[in-house]
């Protein structure tokens, strides 16, 4: 466990057994406390490739995004059709421009606010579908390359 101690050079001691771990990326500094050089590896290559896909997320636009999400309704002619018009005319008037990340971070809520005027259920239900495969899209590490196809 980590003592909470500091040790010369102001480096934080840490328990025996225990690897301090720090990474300088992208301008932003990560740290972490792990049982091993093995982890502190895994620990690397997982905080690298996080921040890779935060920076691809960061250049795609939410209008590139939901508009390759609408066309891969391709076999589902009736969800593509009930999802066209809140996209085009709700969603899209709002959100085009912003970048995805920034509407993925913003609250749920405010942003419902902005894009659904009264009880606009398929505007809501697309959004939320939209936000939710982008999450995952992004967490799967394929957000990038969805969006280049």
């Amino acid at each position: 466990m980590s003592t909470g101690a500091e040790g010369a050079g102001g480096d934080r001691l840490v328990a025996v057994g225990e690897l301090p771990a720090r990474l300088m990326f992208d301008g932003h500094r990560y740290t972490a406390t792990l049982p091993t050089e093995a982890d502190a590896r895994v620990w690397e290559i997982e905080t690298r490739g996080a921040v890779i896909r935060r920076r691809g997320a960061g250049s795609v636009t939410f209008a590139a995004y939901a508009t390759g999400w609408l066309a891969g309704f391709i076999d589902d002619a009736p969800d593509r059709a009930r999802f066209e018009a809140p996209l085009e005319h709700r969603l899209l008037a709002v959100l085009a421009e912003l970048p995805l990340f920034e509407v993925l971070e913003a609250d749920r809520d405010e942003l419902e606010r902005r894009v659904v005027d009264g009880d606009e259920g398929a505007a809501r239900e697309c959004l939320q579908l939209i936000l939710e495969d982008a999450v995952e899209d992004l967490r799967a590490g394929v957000l990038a390359v969805a969006v280049q196809l």
